[in-house]
């Protein structure tokens, strides 16, 4: 039997060691802690960081605000390694924008009914807050999902769309508040920023036709003529349109008539446009159509073809039944050139200007150009001039 000094001495060794437990323990507890509040302070700190950089980017576009989301869920939770953003379309659908990440990169440009109800995205719009993987039979995106949340992004006529975020391993519940916290600050910006890109393309395009407007017609042409000049052999030709006998229309049959011609018109330069190219409305009853990588003796050729298409249409149904005036609608037509006529974008619209008065002036209906010493001549009596 073990002496009383040994039994003393074994319980003293028992209790230090209890006592070392229990210190290691409630020390690992504080390093737990602690590293815990250093988690939180450093995802605070990327969110506050997130919400300032999503700011600066609704000032920017759409797909700059969807970069920076991406990259803020990122940072927020390190884990998430799929980040997919969708929109709803006009048919209700909702449309994968974004798909980063090697596991859903196949993902973009993908189309989910909202009928799918067991889709995480879908869910998320429909009940207006976060969805999380394994509640209500949800499934992932990808089989090696083992967390993914979806949050709606909101506008203020409802729902415009979600956001998804997985990654292979769990993800702590305060990265997912972190996350949620995130989306409701982004879809701020990402209204702003969707805002913006209308009122961008108010200004872009011309509301009646539907057709580039005059600013961005210019904008454009610079750019295609920048594009051009580094090419080699770059080509650029530009058609001024101007319509005969609009203002004997309008006259006649009012504006509402007036406009429907302007629509039917653009209709004919839409139709005349191939790829690259640029159709335009230069203001009132002016139009322009710029060709990429056209050739002049090409672009006259093109130029004769859109003069005759508008001669042939059939504007009758487009004026009143009581009118008895039938005004006749036709073209004139100038054509210029980059680098044979112009340098630049504003002299090219100079050039191709002064081409289409001398089709007024010659009569109408008709295309003009400049010829090889810059006299202004028409297209069907000196062609083979062209150089």
């Amino acid at each position: 039997m073990p002496s009383l000094p040994a039994l003393v001495a074994a319980a003293a060794l028992a209790t230090a060691a209890t006592a070392a437990v229990g210190w290691a323990r409630a020390h690992a507890r504080l390093r737990y802690e602690q590293l815990r509040a250093r988690l939180n302070r450093e995802r605070q700190t990327a969110l506050l960081d997130a919400v300032r950089r999503l700011g600066a980017a609704a000032a920017d576009s759409l797909d700059a605000v969807r970069a920076e989301l991406d990259g803020a869920i990122r940072r927020i939770a390190p884990a998430v390694d799929a980040v997919l953003i969708f929109d709803a379309d006009a048919d209700g659908q909702l449309v994968c924008v974004r798909a980063s990440g090697a596991r859903v990169a196949y993902f973009g440009g993908t189309r989910i009914a909202r009928e799918r109800a067991s889709n995480l995205p879908v869910l998320a719009l429909e009940r207006g807050h976060r969805v999380t993987l394994g509640a209500d039979a949800t499934c992932g995106f990808h089989p090696a999902d083992r967390f993914a949340v979806a949050v709606p992004l909101p506008r203020g006529d409802g729902p415009a769309g979600a956001v998804y975020a997985a990654a292979p391993r769990p993800v702590d519940d305060a990265a997912v508040e972190a996350l949620v916290a995130l989306a409701d600050h982004a879809a701020f910006a990402y209204g702003l920023a969707r805002e913006r890109e209308a009122d961008r393309r108010r200004a872009e395009y011309d509301a009646l036709t539907g057709l580039l407007a005059p600013r961005a017609l210019r904008e454009r042409l610079a750019l295609m003529i920048e594009a051009a000049r580094g090419a080699q052999l770059g080509r650029v030709a530009l058609l001024f349109v101007d319509t005969d006998g609009f203002k004997a229309w309008n006259d006649a049959y009012g504006h509402a008539a007036g406009d429907a011609l302007l629509r039917a018109l653009a209709g004919v330069l839409r139709a005349a446009a191939g790829p690259g190219d640029v159709a335009a409305r230069n203001g009132g009853d002016e139009f322009c159509l710029v060709l990429a990588a056209t050739e002049k003796s090409r672009a006259i050729e093109r130029a004769q073809a859109l003069c005759r298409a508008i001669e042939t249409l059939d504007v009758a149904h487009l004026r009143p039944a009581s009118g008895g005036f039938a005004a006749r609608i036709t073209a004139s037509i100038g054509v210029a050139a980059y680098p044979t006529d112009a340098a630049t974008a504003s002299a090219l619209l100079e050039r191709a200007d002064e081409a289409m008065y001398h089709s007024k002036r010659g009569g109408r209906n008709r295309v003009s150009y400049a010829g090889v010493d810059g006299t202004l001549l028409e297209a069907a009596r000196a062609a083979l001039t062209v150089s």
